[in-house]
């Protein structure tokens, strides 16, 4: 549906600040989430992707998309990764290609990844969505009238962005991490008198795993993930059930003081591979749905659908997680804590 803009605003007038989507699923979109998980999955080869429609009945088609690929590298002694984003919010358009590398340490009962990432963004608004003032008059929209407005400058706008973050992984039951993403906050305004930064957004989460058996095949995952960028605030609190087949979940998110409530979040993912008998092969399918408790609401939102696909593989002579630190020699003799 076309939207309506009736003032120069977006273009000509005050300052916007953007503000970063996030999956529901942060840790089936390990990438999107934390570049210092670059390299950094059970096998040594991992392909993931995720796609999130917003807000189902809004008619402006929020989606987001994001694609990526790494690689844990001996000679490194670390990972690589390439991860692309898209996002479409009405007439907005973003892209984004980022590269980022993860640098391991085994640390007496600990394993910490250092992470950096380095990319660049595009984005345009898509003119053909958008009706102007001298388009419409009292009657409403004039058929076949062609707005005199002249396009934005910079439109198709092109920039670089820069992210950093850290993993440890402490014991074998903790999984803390944090950092920070446009670390450069990057101009992406789209004329040539404004400025619009898109303004850090720092994150830290963190997960405890308990074991509900002794092989260590089923067992809880409580989690908390925050985000802070300029102003605003949001909060993930959940738990996972997981074994050795599929994992379960439910989450609650708002913001940091609780008093603006954003949703309540369902997930489920299906592991098409049993751990315990397949030591080189991967692949899981996940889905999740946000019940909008915002002022939105449901009725008016019918909520938020997400879908992840994750593969990973041992590739001929890769290493697989629990046994980097005794194969890569600069960490040779390290006890390794499991990643999960």
């Amino acid at each position: 549906m076309k939207k309506y803009l009736l003032t120069g605003f977006i273009f000509f007038g005050g300052k916007i600040f953007a503000q970063d989507p996030f999956f529901t699923q942060a840790f089936n979109a390990p990438l999107t989430l934390n570049p210092a998980t670059a390299g950094n999955a059970e096998m040594d080869l991992r392909f993931t992707a995720t796609y999130k429609r917003q807000w189902i009945n809004v008619p402006s088609l929020m989606q987001y998309a994001a694609v990526g690929v790494d690689r844990y590298v001996k000679n490194l002694h670390g990972g690589i990764g390439l991860l692309l984003t898209n996002s479409k919010e009405g007439y907005l358009n973003k892209n984004s290609l980022h590269a980022m590398y993860s640098y391991a340490l085994c640390l007496p009962n600990a394993r910490l990844h250092l992470g950096l990432q380095a990319g660049v963004a595009n984005r345009s608004i898509n003119y053909n969505k958008l009706y102007f003032s001298d388009q419409i008059d009292n009657t409403g929209i004039i058929p076949g009238a062609i707005s005199g407005v002249d396009i934005a400058l910079n439109n198709n706008k092109y920039f670089a962005d820069f992210a950093a973050g850290f993993l440890l992984y402490y014991s074998d039951n903790w999984m803390i991490g944090g950092g920070a993403q446009h670390i450069n906050q990057p101009d992406e305004s789209l004329t040539s008198n404004t400025y619009s930064k898109l303004p850090r957004r720092w994150f830290t989460y963190a997960r405890y795993k308990m074991d509900i058996d002794e092989a260590g095949d089923s067992y809880f995952l409580p989690s908390i993930i925050y985000y802070q960028q300029a102003k605003s605030n949001s909060v993930s609190v959940g738990c996972e059930y997981k074994n050795a087949r599929m994992a379960i979940g439910a989450w609650y998110r708002g913001n940091v003081n609780f008093k603006n409530s954003d949703a309540f979040a369902i997930t489920l993912s299906l592991d098409l591979f049993d751990r315990r008998y397949n030591e080189t092969d991967r692949a899981r399918v996940a889905m999740s749905y946000d019940a909008t408790t915002g002022r939105l609401g449901f009725s008016r939102s019918a909520g938020s659908g997400e879908g992840a696909f994750i593969w990973e593989k041992l590739t001929p002579n890769g290493i697989r997680s629990a046994e980097r630190c005794d194969e890569d020699y600069t960490m040779k003799g390290t006890p390794c804590p499991q990643r999960f």
